[in-house]
């Protein structure tokens, strides 16, 4: 007796979760060290340092450059030039993040030790108080309040 096959017919979709599980894809942190090249005056690694300190204006780093740079020539200038060739230019398109998120990935580059610590206690928090919730639900407290509603409503 000949067997039957049964056959799968699936979706392969190249872009989906099986084909790319194991890429690491687009990161979400903008805070890497870049060259900024919306805010640059020469190259925009002043201004990419600044973004990656997180400080509003490159002024005072451009102005200390300068001062290297007048008291130590050519280190520093070299030193600019070698920074501008290595160094990626950053993402021309502005991202928008709330004030928690930024802070949280400026923290993950300098710090990624710290925030998996911090993380590994957030969704610690999390399963406790979804464990509580789940016990909450399913106990026979739940079923009778859930049934005095009902007949409350006159169901």
């Amino acid at each position: 007796m000949r067997e039957r096959h049964h056959h799968h017919h699936h979706y392969h979709d190249r872009d989906g979760y099986p084909y790319n599980a194991g890429h690491p894809g687009p990161s979400p942190n903008h805070h890497r060290l870049y060259r900024d090249k919306d805010r640059k005056v020469i190259a925009g690694v002043c201004a990419g340092i600044a973004n990656y300190y997180g400080w509003r204006s490159p002024d005072a780093l451009r102005f200390a450059w300068c001062f290297l740079a007048f008291f130590f020539f050519p280190l520093p200038i070299i030193a600019y030039f070698v920074a501008a060739i290595v160094l990626k230019p950053g993402p021309r398109i502005p991202v928008r993040q709330t004030q928690e998120e930024e802070q949280f990935w400026r923290t993950f580059s300098t710090r990624p030790r710290a925030t998996f610590s911090e993380l590994k206690h957030r969704f610690r928090a999390l399963d406790a108080r979804l464990a509580n919730l789940e016990s909450a639900v399913v106990s026979d407290e739940y079923n009778l309040r859930e049934a005095f509603r009902d007949l409350e409503r006159g169901a």
